[in-house]
């Protein structure tokens, strides 16, 4: 009996330790059974664990000392890299500006005519501003068919005829009344009283006078007995078509020179500073037919030099401007 104990000793001691081992490690697979049901499966069963009753999952608890659930890693910030600084452009001198000086406006210069013995231009029907356009200039101011009075060329001291001692309605410049007035007195007192026919004529009143020619004998005829609107003496308010007192008009008679009243004024009107503007015979410098009955207004010392010269008015005249 003695020797099956001995035998049978050893034997039970290291089956205890199997049984110890085979424990131990039943103990660790039941554990890990454990924590695959609370997950919710079992390993390769890939079905859902427990549910909640809104059938969401039962989710396991964290570990202890692990963060709940695992975070999804943030991304490490890559530094942006510093852009290399863009080198400053040398800035291009911009040159400073040189003022562009004002172009002074163009004066108006009147065309410097033709010094004698050349004379006035030939006879044509041209509109040229004429060399002396203000009212202070009425003794020098060239009036043909070339040279012209702007449109605006009015008279401010214009008082009737009737102050003159002539027949009233016909408006004169007052700057000729007091040679005007003797020259009336004194052709009364020699027996040849004078009347006036026409006196100022404003420009849109000449137009109209021109267009009555036009009409009574043509427009070619008319160029020679009428001036058109701006080309006419009458608008200097200096000149006047003369006649005897209470007769005709003076273009109705054959030459109304040969009359008393235009025979006096032929000769004597010159002293009072009245010139006769068209003469005979002198169409090639004065570019209108004879009228013996139209006067202008010079100026006693002017007139005189004309008388003396023999020339016409226009020649004269055009070597004064």
């Amino acid at each position: 009996m003695a020797i099956a104990t001995r035998t049978v000793q050893p034997h039970s001691k290291w089956v205890g330790r199997l049984l110890m081992i085979a424990t131990i490690v039943a103990g660790i697979g039941l554990g890990a059974m454990g924590g695959a049901l609370l997950g919710g499966s079992l390993p390769g069963s890939g079905g859902p664990g427990p549910l909640t009753p809104d059938n969401s999952p039962i989710l396991a608890p964290a570990p202890s000392g692990s963060p709940a659930g695992s975070p999804t890693p943030e991304p490490t910030a890559s530094p942006s890299p510093s852009p290399s600084p863009t080198a400053s452009p040398t800035p291009t001198r911009v040159p400073t500006p040189v003022p562009t000086p004002a172009r002074s406006p163009r004066p108006t210069v009147a065309p410097t005519p033709a010094p004698p013995p050349s004379g006035p231009p030939a006879c044509r029907y041209d509109d040229v501003l004429t060399f002396h356009t203000d009212l202070a200039s009425w003794r020098i101011t060239l009036m043909d068919t070339v040279y012209m009075l702007p449109g605006s060329y009015a008279p401010g001291d214009l008082v009737d005829s009737s102050v003159a001692g002539l027949n009233g309605g016909y408006p004169i410049r007052s700057v000729i009344l007091a040679d005007l007035s003797a020259m009336v007195a004194d052709a009364r007192a020699a027996g040849a009283p004078l009347g006036v026919q026409s006196a100022y004529r404003s420009y849109s009143q000449q137009a109209s006078t021109f267009q009555y020619w036009v009409n009574l004998v043509g427009y070619e005829q008319a160029l020679r007995t009428s001036a058109r609107a701006g080309h006419s003496e009458h608008q200097l308010g200096t000149t006047l078509d003369f006649k005897s007192a209470g007769g005709p008009p003076p273009w109705e008679y054959a030459d109304w020179a040969s009359t008393p009243a235009g025979a006096w004024m032929k000769a004597n009107a010159w002293k009072y500073g009245f010139v006769m503007s068209y003469p005979a015979g002198a169409f090639a410098h004065t570019c209108y037919d004879y009228e013996p009955w139209h006067y202008r207004y010079v100026g006693r010392e002017l007139a005189a030099r004309i008388h003396a010269s023999g020339l016409t008015p226009r020649q004269v005249l055009w070597a004064l401007q």
